[in-house]
Formats: C-alpha cells, structure tokens, sequence
C-alpha cells in the first residue's frame, strides 16, 4: 500500500481517483491547489504524487519544479496529467520532471498502469 497524494482542483476527478485508489489498495489524499499540495507533500511524505497541471494559485509544473528542487522529495514519482496534453505539453512535462504524464480524459487502466509504472520507478 502506498500513500499518494492528488492535487487537483476538480471533485470529479477527486472522486474517480477514490475508487482507483481503494481498488489499488492505496491510501489517498487530496489538494484543491498546488500550494495546499506542497504543504501536503511535507507533512505526507507520499509516495506518489498525481498532480492536474492547469489549477488556481499554484499549477502542476511549479509543483513538479518545487518537488524537484527539494532534495528530501526529488526522489517522489510525480504523475501530471492535463486536458490540455499535447504532445509539446507531455514533453515539456517529462523534461521537467515528470515520471509520467496522461492525457484527460484516460480510462481506468491507463490510469492504474501509470500509478504501477510510477509506484515501481520510486526511489527512497
């Protein structure tokens, strides 16, 4: 079981990442904004952090760069997921940083491959 965190400002998604996580057998917490996120991420210590790019206040790259930039979280897979996920915009993201990046909308197996795929890739 893994602690995993999302920060994502939309409770439908909140909502589908609940039943992905109960299936999965994780425990999930949740953000509305990329400022509460990193503030979770320092309390949490999660294991894996799924993070919306387009918020209010705070979005997914600067919470991937400030996770990056911080030498106790470097090591935390980061999953960015978008509706607006170009090919120019994945790519961006993984050079960023980013252990994986989906496009909305992404159905339950894409979902739960990228967690495993992540989950597998996390560092101490």
């Amino acid at each position: 079981m893994a602690r995993v965190l999302l920060i994502d400002d939309d409770q439908s998604n909140l909502d589908f990442m609940r039943q992905v996580m109960r299936i999965e057998g994780h425990e999930l917490a949740w953000a509305a904004d990329g400022e509460q996120g990193l503030d979770l991420v320092r309390q949490l210590h999660p294991q894996l952090i799924i993070c919306d790019v387009v918020m209010p206040h705070l979005g997914g790259y600067a919470v991937l760069e400030t996770v990056r930039a911080d030498p106790e979280f470097a090591g935390v897979p980061v999953l960015l997921f978008s509706a607006a996920m170009s090919e120019d915009a994945r790519a961006i993201g993984l050079r960023r940083g980013a252990t994986e990046v989906l496009a909305k909308p992404f159905d339950l197996e894409q979902l739960r491959g990228a967690i495993r795929r992540c989950l597998a890739q996390e560092r101490p």
